[in-house]
């Protein structure tokens, strides 16, 4: 796959995830995650996990009736450590966590973000 055909698709995952959002929590680990991923236009509900416990955050999303969430956590060796945490936690409760969009950003990113928080600057310098 061509870049420029990895970067249209990227976009398309961008689209999905706003869609996606609209009735799942999305999961990252810091403010800075948050902002990045609004000013790409995704709106919905945010779950920054930096010092929360995660069985806190599962307790709570059981409480709200949450059933599934997505997961978009860092691709840096403590990102990789929490997501497996989150997965195994939050499926052990029945809770399901989607892990295909914090994937395909990786792939189509060419592995050129190591962080959330980079995917708006990454998107806005091709754009323009």
């Amino acid at each position: 796959m061509k870049r420029d055909e990895m970067f249209e698709r990227l976009l398309e995952v961008i689209e999905e995830l706003k869609f996606e959002a609209e009735d799942k929590p999305i999961i990252v680990e810091g403010i800075k995650d948050v902002k990045s991923l609004k000013n790409l236009g995704i709106e919905g509900t945010f779950i920054v996990v930096a010092k929360t416990p995660i069985y806190l955050i599962a307790d709570e999303l059981i409480r709200k009736r949450i059933r599934e969430v997505i997961l978009l956590t860092d691709y840096d060796r403590r990102g990789k450590t929490l997501a497996k945490a989150i997965i195994e936690e939050f499926r052990s409760r029945g809770i399901k966590v989607n892990t295909k969009i914090r994937n395909e950003i990786f792939i189509y990113t060419h592995s050129g973000i190591r962080d959330i928080e980079s995917l708006y600057s990454y998107i806005n310098k091709r754009l323009f």
